[in-house]
């Protein structure tokens, strides 16, 4: 039977709390009570839990984690971010899934309330933000991973989503195209606004057009991606460069331009956003913009716990930089400022196999 903090209390005949001052090396345990509980906790092999140790702390060594979705294709990638920016701090992470408002959020709520958690880390808070905003003035850590969405006014960490529309403008005029069609993500999703502001921005200017007529949304999913290709052919608008708001509904594009004859990248240059799967293993290698999610999640929780530990970081820091990953659906093109060449030459090599890496889509009624 595991040995608990009331049983070393109950050998020592003293309370809990001064079991709890002795781990937590509080000096107002005299020297002869801090020996016996020693003592006692070495000769029954007594382990302090993370709770025992915060008792005379009121520090629980847990950090929330609150996400918009857990579905998002890169959420994944972000929270192994966070996860790997913890280990080494001894804090645990308690995680919450709550978009905007309802039950999930005042779930979350309450458990911060109830000092369950020593600082919050929020991805892209939305409708939380004020919440958030209330606990900060209120002396709760927090830091917020920016992803394009409204800004919070709270202590954050965000990459360049601008800068990599720029540069997925750049390589598709490099290539040539002039015609171009883009297809955004969900409302939700504020890292692709970002991004298409800096596209957009980029292509000014240039003789490349972008009507409103060619911009089309979809909902994330690679079903998405292939059902806004499908509305844009049938509507006959021609294009011969298509920016994507996520490399899951890229994967659905590529599926729908190949079934409609529409070679890629040779009449189609074909650009996703994102750098998560599928985007090495389509057919043709899909090329997209690398977004650091891992480093973003790492950034994020090694500034909440510097924050937890009294440090506070003297000015923001920088957008974490993306970058362009060339693969094989847009053509050969020269330099392009960003663009990963290294791997992008690893990453040319044919995929094994030809088979989709999504289920069979279904045709837009």
């Amino acid at each position: 039977m595991r040995v608990t903090i009331a049983d070393i209390a109950r050998l020592a005949g003293v309370s809990k709390a001064t079991v709890s001052r002795v781990l937590n090396g509080r000096p107002d345990v005299d020297q002869a009570t801090q020996a016996r509980i020693q003592d006692i906790m070495a000769e029954t092999g007594y382990v302090p839990s993370a709770r025992a140790v915060g008792l005379a702390s009121g520090r629980s060594r847990t950090v929330g984690v609150l996400a918009p979705s857990l579905h998002t294709p890169w959420m994944p990638e972000l929270l192994q971010g966070v996860a790997d920016g913890l280990a080494p701090t001894g804090y645990g992470l308690l995680l919450h899934a709550a978009a905007g408002d309802g039950p999930a959020l005042e779930r979350f709520a309450a458990s911060v309330r109830a000092h369950a958690v020593d600082g919050v880390l929020a991805v892209d808070p939305g409708e939380a933000a004020a919440e958030l905003c209330e606990l900060h003035e209120r002396g709760l850590p927090v830091v917020v991973v920016e992803t394009g969405g409204r800004p919070t006014g709270l202590p954050s960490v965000g990459a360049d989503f601008a800068g990599g529309g720029a540069g997925a403008a750049d390589l598709l005029l490099a290539a040539g195209r002039l015609r171009i069609a883009m297809i955004t993500g969900p409302a939700a999703d504020g890292f692709g606004d970002a991004c298409a502001e800096g596209f957009t921005d980029r292509l000014t200017g240039t003789g490349a057009v972008l009507r409103a007529s060619h911009v089309t949304e979809a909902d994330g999913s690679e079903q998405g991606g292939y059902d806004a290709v499908q509305r844009l052919l049938r509507a006959r608008l021609f294009f011969d460069g298509l920016f994507v708001h996520g490399d899951a509904m890229a994967a659905g594009a590529l599926r729908a331009l190949h079934e409609s004859g529409r070679q890629v990248p040779g009449e189609v240059a074909v650009v996703g956003l994102g750098d998560v799967a599928p985007a090495a293993y389509t057919s043709p290698p899909l090329t997209t913009v690398r977004v650091p999610w891992a480093e973003l999640g790492a950034a994020a929780a090694r500034d909440l716990v510097s924050r937890l530990d009294g440090g506070c970081p003297a000015a923001p820091p920088a957008p974490l930089a993306t970058a362009l990953v060339v693969r094989g659906s847009t053509p050969p093109v020269g330099r392009v400022p960003g663009q990963r060449t290294r791997r992008a030459r690893a990453e040319q090599l044919p995929t094994i196999g030809a088979a989709a890496p999504f289920p069979e889509p279904v045709p837009e009624r």
